[in-house]
């Protein structure tokens, strides 16, 4: 059972390394741009869709968000916990190469005779709590997340992290998690208030200011139209006066 939990976190994190990759490799399909009102009344649903998956490729690559916590992940399993005298290499889970992007792999022989010969530390690798600093919270100063992250066990590390990144509960300052202050999460309030949101909203303004002033200047151009069009007339009128007037000349 232990060993199965154990394989079953591998599985998950190497599912995420996984994820992280491939959105900071994608590349961006330029020839997808998003769609418009217009294109999409254009297009049945499933067409909207694949269009919109393929346009949303690439979006995320080399996002700096993405890299600091996968760096971050990383870190967490490679630095050894204090008080610990085994580490995740020592009882047979590592990472082979660099082409594995960070994935660990299980020698399960290694891992069960380190889980039956050393219950407890194995354990404690995973879930031991910090002493000094036994509950987190984002508010910590810098020497006391430094405290918890070199006692905490692995898993709480990890857990740690993505509260950083996901958490919907604000600090001192009025922040959430770095992940919800850039692109929000639906249902939220950071929904709206996200960075994202904020320059969303930003570039809509933008453009209805500048589609007024266009819709001005389109008013200005039919009027100035408008007046050269009647000055147009009254000249040809007047050439028509002129050239009856010569024509009853010549006739003279």
């Amino acid at each position: 059972a232990v060993y199965n939990a154990i394989k079953s976190f591998v599985d998950e994190y190497d599912k995420l390394v996984d994820m992280f990759t491939t959105k900071l490799t994608e590349k961006y399909n330029k020839n997808y741009q998003p769609l418009t009102d217009e294109q999409k009344d254009a297009l049945s649903e499933d067409e909207i869709e694949k269009w919109e998956k393929k346009a949303k490729t690439g979006l995320l690559r080399n996002d700096s968000i993405l890299q600091s916590i996968q760096s971050s992940m990383r870190m967490a399993l490679i630095d050894s916990v204090q008080g610990m005298g085994i580490n995740l290499s020592s009882i047979g889970i590592t990472s082979k190469s660099y082409q594995d992007k960070g994935k660990l792999t299980i020698d399960e022989a290694k891992l069960k005779q380190a889980i039956r010969e050393k219950p407890d530390e194995v354990k404690n690798l995973f879930i031991q709590r910090s002493t000094d600093v036994p509950s987190y919270t984002r508010d910590l100063s810098s020497e006391e997340k430094s405290t918890r992250f070199k006692q905490q066990g692995l898993l709480w590390r990890i857990s740690d992290i993505l509260d950083d990144n996901i958490s919907i509960y604000r600090d001192k300052d009025g922040r959430k998690g770095i992940l919800l202050e850039k692109a929000g999460m639906e249902g939220d309030s950071s929904e709206f208030n996200s960075s994202i949101a904020k320059d969303i909203k930003g570039y809509s303004e933008r453009i209805a200011e500048m589609l007024e002033k266009l819709y001005e200047k389109e008013e200005n151009y039919y009027k100035q139209f408008s007046q050269l069009e009647t000055y147009i007339n009254r000249m040809n009128s007047q050439m028509g006066w002129l050239m009856s007037q010569f024509g009853m000349n010549s006739q003279r």
